[in-house]
């Protein structure tokens, strides 16, 4: 009975990794975004965006989708758009505005593109020197446009056929005045500049003529603008069908608002207005319409009209200065359908815990106006603080119509209708920095958390324990066998419960994406379908109280999933929850760096940090911002994980101190007993006797050198470890580190440690787990490392042994327009694969410009059959060197943003490199593809029962191994990928501008059965097989029994 039992159990352990193959791999989800915004503008139903990820994008104001957008290059960056004709709107991008693009504001479709300068010739001003703005005529249909280049030059184009009708360039060349602003007229073009005296500014204006661009006058307006905030504000005089007024030039000098009305001639006099003092002046939008705000040294916000002939105030939101009971407003201007301006100003009240809205519409023919203001339920514990305001003027009829626009100090992007939140966009997931993936608990242990283990529970209540589990799983295993898988139609698993009581999928697919921003955010995302599950925001400690600052991620650390932490009474204290440990820097305004660590349940994103002197369980707040601890006064050099089974994290200040969290005694008793087996490799600069015949441009009198180190403990000198150099490699003058790259997670899991050859001979793999990637890059001149001498830039490539600074593999790239950004390179166990872009220009190049791959293996010995041991074998041990490299180069047809490898439970699994390309899309390249061994010439016997292929110099560009189809994944800076419990299949997450999560099977899925398998025809197979077995034992044990008593 008992060989029944198991027989049936492993059976049912069999069937519980049965999937159908089309419900694997499918389940993939994008998350797209457009960056944090920097300016947000209403316009219709669209919402024109420019964000801080340099994208320029539309967003419907109904639901918060993006409705089309344009992606810039880092070198291409936006700087100033204008609507022109109601449906179009101008962009120029690029360094001095060298780029102008029109598009289409409901569909962004690109109308025109001209390049109006070289970018490399581009002048770089400190102050805004760029500037366009649509004319308020047409010539033969087409609206002109004005647009201010490189901070000297006026351009009139025409928005059809993109020529260029005339050009104006400042005499000086912006020697002097940089101009920032223009205006037209009818009969003019005002060029609005800064010509910079010894301590202050002034202000300088210009005028062109509308038809040629011939100058008609240029004057200096004394302002004596502070250097450090130079503002002033260009306003427009309201339409009228006498007369056509100038442009109001309007700034703040000596605490006083001045204005000039402008005309073409520029003679006039400069009015002041007298009797109340100001601290500062904002254009809120509605310059065009001739408004603006005037902050008072009173604490009153002033809203200023200028009327065609002079400044007027028309209104006082009084109390406007932040205080124990508010914030500061912010203010938004926009017109209504019939064309009046409306002010609106937000705040949030210490004093209600709500944001308050208030709107002024002015009544001109009364000469008067009115403030109309609510309340809405703005999430500032969520979301931070509110830093901008944009205001749909068209929906301020009634409050209920109302539609606010919030950009909060989190990258959040909110619409309000009155009190009512219409969506939300978290525009902060464009900026993760670091990230992990938590493997959830399955469902029958979700409940289990609270309890922890087994440890200390008596015989009989573990056994009966098991008993209930084996129970549970089996009836898990029938339910699936019988009925398969339950899902959506979206394809991906029913919901798994609420998210009180996250638990797994039976097969490993739904995991806890914790995700770590800049922008001072900390998220745990769903992998099924990447919704956010919590999110909660960094504390700033003392910095909170008047000084502010933000708080950068560094290193996120996973504890295991079993930690055994020593209380306070001695005791032992186990528990089977997983956390996330985050190390930070948080950087205070006044200049201040510390080094924070947070940590987190990644379930419920709650605070479970050991508990503080006189601190409680309920003094933390669930909702509020999530609170650190100060480990480190000041920067941290390094961090690590000590290998101790405690979750202990160790940091290096910038005296080589290490800091442990949590700092107990336990901890520091384990990092002196492991102390001796630790190993640190890190960057530092020397100075040293400047090199003859240096060029000008290389600081040759500092060398980047990379020193190992280990840890020693002198209680004479120090109260905690401290790191000392063991070695050090020198790099040549001019040679910078710009990254290191350790062996990846999976190194020395592999379970396969050779490869067997068609002659069945067999190559080792070499398997050193200390092994560093280092790039670098070489400006005018190598050295020391290798780099030949050469008076441009070249990158540089070494893997080295950290624990004795043995280089094994070096390679010398190019760099394309000097700069080494391109290189991008992945280590894993014995394979190395990096990537970078061929000009075609270097001396040892083959001529051919672009995009190579190279794949390098590294095997024991110096040919098969030699065996070093190189996972078990000493650092110290010469045979570390003793490894032979076979690697082979490759064109990719498109260019590399970002490289890693899958990664599987066991290791058994090949690994596909998972490449992020230019093209907004992310490919798996197969294994097979990228062996270095690929032969030259006919594949022989042997080497076609490897799976060897015969070598090709281009990587096809085979669409079916795109994992993205048809996704536009954008920017993408980094690839992770995390095991399922499927052996066959691998997690990928690419993160960048936008976020992507797919299932990858680099073998196949030997482990899912197909869609056609007859799981009826199985079952009853089995069941007459049994029932056969049943039948016949009598009859074989008469036989046996027979044969025993007449065989004597």
């Amino acid at each position: 009975m008992l060989p029944s039992l198991l027989v049936a159990s492993l059976s049912l352990a069999t069937a519980s990794w049965a999937l159908h193959e089309s419900d694997v791999g499918v389940v993939d989800w994008h998350t797209k975004l457009v960056g944090v915004p920097l300016q947000n503008t209403f316009h219709g139903d669209l919402i024109l965006t420019t964000t801080t990820s340099n994208v320029f994008a539309a967003l419907n104001a109904t639901d918060g989708s993006i409705a089309w957008r344009s992606i810039h290059d880092d070198d291409d960056p936006v700087v100033a758009f204008d609507v022109y004709d109601h449906s179009n709107v101008a962009l120029l991008s690029g360094p001095g505005g060298s780029t102008l693009r029109t598009y289409d504001t409901s569909t962004g479709h690109l109308l025109l593109e001209r390049r109006l300068h070289n970018p490399a010739h581009a002048r770089r001003h400190e102050l805004r020197h760029v500037g366009i703005t649509a004319g308020r005529f047409s010539v033969e249909g087409s609206t002109p446009l004005f647009v201010l280049t490189n901070g000297d030059t006026v351009s009139r184009i025409d928005s059809q056929s993109g020529d260029v009708l005339w050009t104006w360039s400042s005499p000086d060349q912006g020697s002097l005045v940089v101009y920032s602003h223009i205006r037209t007229t009818s009969d003019a073009v005002y060029a609005i500049g800064l010509a910079k005296s010894k301590t202050t500014y002034t202000l300088h204006v210009t005028t062109l003529s509308v038809a040629s661009g011939s100058t008609i006058a240029s004057v200096n307006i004394p302002a004596n603008l502070a250097t450090d905030t130079p503002g002033f504000v260009l306003l427009e005089a309201p339409p009228s069908p006498l007369s056509t007024p100038g442009p109001c030039l309007t700034w703040l000098g000596s605490s006083s608002i001045r204005a000039a009305v402008l005309t073409p001639g520029l003679k006039g006099q400069v009015q002041i207005l007298p009797g109340v003092n100001y601290t500062h002046i904002q254009d809120i939008g509605l310059a065009g319409a001739g408004q603006f705000i005037a902050f008072a040294q009173s604490g009153s916000a002033h809203v200023m009209r200028y009327d065609g002939e002079s400044l007027q105030l028309m209104w006082e939101f009084t109390d406007q200065a932040p205080s124990r009971t508010r914030t500061e407003s912010h203010f938004a201007g926009s017109l209504s359908e019939d064309g009046e301006p409306r002010i609106a100003s937000v705040y949030w009240s210490h004093a209600n815990r709500h944001a308050i809205h208030q709107t002024f519409t002015p009544r001109l023919a009364e000469g008067k106006g009115q403030v109309t203001g609510y309340v809405f339920p703005f999430r500032t514990h969520e979301h931070g603080v509110i830093r901008h305001v944009a205001f749909d003027g068209r929906s301020s009829h009634t409050h209920e119509t109302t539609r606010l626009l919030l950009t909060t100090s989190t990258g959040t992007l909110q619409l309000w209708k009155h009190d009512t939140l219409q969506w939300s966009r978290e525009e902060a997931l464009s900026t993760i920095r670091v990230a992990a993936f938590v493997p959830l608990p399955p469902p029958s242990a979700s409940s289990d958390l609270s309890t922890g283990s087994t440890a200390g529970q008596g015989i009989s209540n573990t056994v009966l324990t098991c008993i209930r589990r084996l129970s549970e799983s089996i009836l898990q295993h029938l339910r699936t066998y019988t009925m398969g898988p339950s899902t959506r139609e979206d394809g991906s698993a029913r919901s798994f419960g609420a998210l009180s009581t996250l638990y797994s999928d039976q097969f490993g697919f739904r995991q806890v994406i914790v995700a770590a921003t800049t922008e001072g955010v900390l998220y745990g995302l769903d992998s099924s379908d990447g919704r956010v599950i919590w999110r909660r925001l960094f504390g700033l400690g003392w910095a909170s109280d008047r000084v502010g600052g933000r708080v950068f991620p560094v290193k996120m650390y996973l504890l295991p999933e079993k930690v055994g932490r020593v209380v306070d009474d001695g005791s032992q204290e186990e528990t089977m929850k997983q956390t996330v440990v985050l190390v930070t820097q948080r950087r205070a305004h006044n200049t201040l760096v510390d080094t924070v660590v947070f940590e987190v349940d990644p379930l419920t994103g709650d605070d479970v940090r050991p508990l503080e002197d006189g601190e409680s369980d309920t003094s933390r707040s669930r909702y509020g911002p999530l609170e650190g601890k100060d480990v480190i006064q000041g920067p941290m050099i390094e961090s690590f994980v000590v290998p101790d089974g405690r979750g202990t994290i160790a940091m290096l200040d910038e005296f080589l101190q290490v800091q442990l969290y949590p700092d107990t005694p336990a901890t520091r008793a384990s990092l002196a007993r492991l102390a001796p087996s630790l190993h640190l490799v890190l960057p530092t600069r020397t100075s040293s006797s400047p090199s003859p015949g240096a060029g000008g441009d290389i600081d040759a009198s500092t060398r980047t050198q990379l020193v190992g180190h280990r840890l020693s403990f002198n209680d004479n000198i120090s109260t905690v470890h401290v790191a000392y150099p063991t070695w050090r490699i020198i790099f040549g003058p001019g040679e910078t580190i710009r990254e290191t790259i350790r062996n990846g997670k999976d190194a020395g899991k592999e379970l396969s440690v050779g490869k067997v050859l068609g002659d069945r001979r067999t190559l080792y793999k070499y398997l050193n787990k200390h092994l560093r990637v280092v790039l670098t890059e070489a400006k005018g001149t190598g050295g020391q490392m290798g780099l030949e001498e050469s008076s441009g830039t070249m990158c540089g490539l070494y893997v080295l042994d950290s624990v004795k600074g043995t280089v094994l593999y070096r390679a010398k790239l190019p760099a394309p327009e000097g700069r080494c950004d391109d290189v991008r390179a992945a280590l894993v166990d014995h394979w190395l694969v990096y990537a970078y872009f061929e000009d075609g220009t270097g001396a040892g190049g083959d001529g051919t410009k672009g995009w190579r791959v190279v794949s390098v293996e590294m095997y024991e010995g110096k040919k098969p059959d030699d065996v070093t041991r190189s996972l078990e074998l000493s650092s110290y041990s010469n045979a570390t060197t003793d490894f032979t490299t076979y690697e082979q180069a490759y064109l990719i047809p498109y260019g590399v943003t970002a490289l890693s490898t899958t990664s599987t439970r066991l290791g058994v699994t090949l690994k596909n490199l998972i490449v992020a390309s230019r093209r907004h899309a992310v490919h798996s390249v197969p294994r097979r593809l990228l062996d270095p061994r690929r032969p030259l010439g006919k594949v022989s016997p042997a080497e076609a029962e490897e799976g060897l292929v015969t070598y090709d110099a281009v990587l096809p560009d085979d669409a079916r191994l795109a994992l993205s189809h048809n996704y536009e994944v954008a920017n993408i800076r980094q690839i992770m990928s995390a095991p399922s419990r499927l052996e066959s299949t691998s997690l990928i997450l690419a993160i960048g501008l936008d976020l992507f999560l797919t299932r990858v099977s680099p073998s196949g899925t030997f482990d899912v059965l197909s869609e056609n398998f007859n799981k009826a025809q199985l079952v009853l197979t089995i069941g007459g097989l049994a029932l056969a077995i049943g039948l016949v034992r009598p009859v074989v044990r008469r036989r046996q029994l027979r044969g025993r008593w007449y065989s004597a």
